[in-house]
């Protein structure tokens, strides 16, 4: 008998949201936050920069929210 793994997602919304929070990482990463950065405008007094993580973040964290809504 053969233990199946557990990193591997068995369900399609699990698979959707391993995808969803690889491209949100990645938008943290290098090339993305090296754009983000040259960004000039102020939100809220604000640089662009903490603007662009913090709706990222956000994203993660309701990603998160979905992931333990969703679970069995």
């Amino acid at each position: 008998m053969q233990i199946p793994s557990h990193y591997i997602p068995r369900t399609g919304r699990v698979r959707f949201l391993v995808v969803y929070f690889a491209l949100l990482l990645a938008l943290t990463q290098w090339p993305f936050l090296a754009w983000a950065n040259r960004i000039e405008p102020l939100i809220l007094g604000f640089p662009f920069l903490y603007a662009y993580l913090s709706i990222d973040y956000t994203l993660m964290l309701f990603g998160l929210l979905l992931l333990w809504r969703w679970r069995p």
